[in-house]
């Protein structure tokens, strides 16, 4: 008994110093940074675009503003290009849009870049949600002088099957929106370190019954 606590003993220490120098790396699985070149049909440096773009499709309002650079008085988080989902064209300018991914079981981070165009937090908030039951309906909002930020989620799916994520304009009404950008999910592996700690604890098992046979047989 004494030598099986001291193998369990030294499993245990092994596996957490593989954890603390092998860490586990993120796998992007969806990346969706709106760079398309645009038609820019109006030649001011953004446009509104209806149906699809990058797969998205435009589930409410006039469709999905692209802006090239410092429109609105903000440069895109990465990239030469953000968008605005209250769009131009008032007077519903609103706009909502979704895509879906098929995603394998796992665990995944859900995440994407915010930042609102004005000062007034009332028009900047953009709500989101992922289709089926993953993440409810939720609302970011703030105020350009915040700065960017990125906003994250981690969900775990038991089988493999299609996700859909949502995007909306949920603040006032006016053209004036929340900017969006790098939409992505990444697949977040188990650490190497849980492997290896899972083999020790059925290796241990497996020779704890070998000993019993062995004593049975004795």
């Amino acid at each position: 008994m004494l030598n099986r606590v001291k193998l369990l003993a030294a499993a245990v220490s092994v596996s957490v110093c593989a954890i603390a120098a092998t860490p586990a790396s993120a796998t992007t699985v969806f990346f969706s940074g709106f760079e398309t070149p645009i038609a820019d049909t109006n030649n001011n440096g953004w446009d509104v675009i209806n149906p699809l773009f990058e797969g998205w499709a435009v589930t409410a309002g006039p469709g999905i503003e692209v802006q090239k650079g410092n429109i609105g008085g903000a440069n895109p988080y990465a990239g030469n290009q953000k968008i605005e989902l209250d769009s131009d064209f008032a007077p519903d300018s609103n706009s909502a849009m979704a895509q879906s991914v098929n995603l394998a079981a796992g665990t995944y981070e859900f995440s994407f870049a915010y930042l609102g165009r004005t000062g007034d937090v009332n028009t900047n908030g953009i709500g989101y949600s992922i289709d089926t039951g993953v993440l409810a309906d939720t609302l970011v909002t703030g105020v350009r002088s915040d700065g960017w930020e990125i906003i994250s989620h981690i969900f775990t799916l038991d089988t493999a099957q299609t996700i859909t994520m949502n995007f909306w304009a949920s603040g006032t009404d006016d053209t004036r929106g929340g900017y969006l950008d790098n939409v992505q999910i990444s697949a977040v592996p188990l650490p190497p370190a849980v492997l290896l700690f899972g083999a020790a604890l059925g290796g241990l098992g497996w020779l704890g019954r070998r000993r019993k046979k062995a004593a049975l047989t004795a």
